[in-house]
């Protein structure tokens, strides 16, 4: 071809900026709380990287089950979760391995009897850091397995994180996190605190607690950190 069938190469100049920022306490955990009475709480977020305009903002509460666990080379842990009729969504999500080069597999299935599960969803790539959704049509109410498999653990063993949690369609069904925070440009470095309230509105179930999250949001809405919020008891 000749050379002058292609366009001319034009200067660019590309810019990247990392974001991250981080909210304390993470975990704010809560021991009891009654049912419609706010509970005050404050929350202080610090910037890490590259400035952004952003702010916290709070989030509504799930029922979960969320444990520090242990799990061996090629071994499977399973856990149960019971979906109430109503529910709008069930997250399953497993992280932050004590052995950075382990390899665990989350699989999400239905049990509509015992003995019978079908897998409906599944996060299998080359790390440990897994999440399934289920929602919408694909959610039924009933039993769930969460299924955790140790496919490559070269310590032999590794601890994770494991939370499971399923949500409600009306958004203060179970509970919400609420904080009061205005959008401003946030600089490298910059730390900022806000108050905030945490209401349960309903018991999470046996061996369950309450889980949210303040959230810290770009203007454009990018979730450049995250900090949990749980009550471990409801009366």
């Amino acid at each position: 071809r000749r050379s002058d069938s292609y366009p001319n190469a034009a200067p660019y100049t590309l810019t990247a900026t990392i974001l991250g920022a981080t909210v304390a306490p993470n975990p704010d955990t809560i021991a009891s709380a009654t049912i419609g009475v706010p509970v005050a709480r404050s929350y202080t977020m610090t910037n890490l990287f590259g400035a952004f305009t952003g702010r916290a903002q709070g989030s509504t509460m799930g029922s979960a089950f969320r444990n520090r666990e242990t799990i061996a080379h090629l071994q499977v842990k399973e856990y149960l979760v019971t979906v109430p009729a109503g529910a709008a969504s069930l997250r399953a999500t497993i992280g932050s391995p004590s052995d950075p080069a382990a390899d665990l597999d989350l699989f999400v299935q239905r049990c509509p009897t015992p003995t019978t599960c079908v897998t409906v969803g599944q996060s299998a790539d080359g790390d440990s850091e897994e999440s399934v959704t289920i929602s919408g049509a694909a959610l039924t109410a009933g039993t769930w397995k969460v299924v955790v498999d140790g496919f490559n653990v070269p310590a032999g063993s590794t601890q994770y994180n494991y939370i499971d949690v399923y949500f409600m369609p009306t958004a203060s069904a179970l509970g919400t996190v609420t904080v009061t925070d205005a959008l401003a440009l946030r600089a490298a470095g910059a730390i900022w605190t806000v108050p905030g309230s945490v209401t349960a509105n309903a018991s999470p179930g046996a061996g369950r607690v309450l889980y949210g999250n303040v959230n810290v949001v770009t203007d454009s809405g990018v979730l450049v950190g995250q900090g949990d919020v749980i009550i471990q008891s409801v009366n």
